[in-house]
């Protein structure tokens, strides 16, 4: 008989909320911005430097990171339900 438990069941059926970050990469984002910050100058110089492929490939994963992302059926679907919702309520 195997022991531990099956695949997909813990020990812990109300599990780890879903979005909830560990202390470790709270603590890793901390260091990442603060380097960002402390060096922004140095790395517009860097980006403007790069030229071609590179810097639209820099440029594409940088914009990610600013413009959302469209939404998809599903989220747009969703929106519509919560908007008409509050509308009701307010009226």
């Amino acid at each position: 008989m195997a022991r531990g438990s099956q695949n997909g069941i813990s020990n812990n059926p109300a599990g780890k909320p879903a979005g909830a970050t560990t202390k470790l990469t709270l603590s890793i984002r901390e260091k990442i911005i603060e380097e960002v910050t402390d060096n922004f100058d140095d790395y517009i110089t860097k980006l403007k430097k790069l030229e071609g492929k590179d810097y639209v490939r820099c440029m594409t994963e940088l914009l990610k990171l600013v413009i959302p992302r469209p939404l998809n059926e599903e989220e747009t679907s969703a929106i519509g339900v919560y908007s008409e919702a509050i509308k009701r309520l307010f009226k």
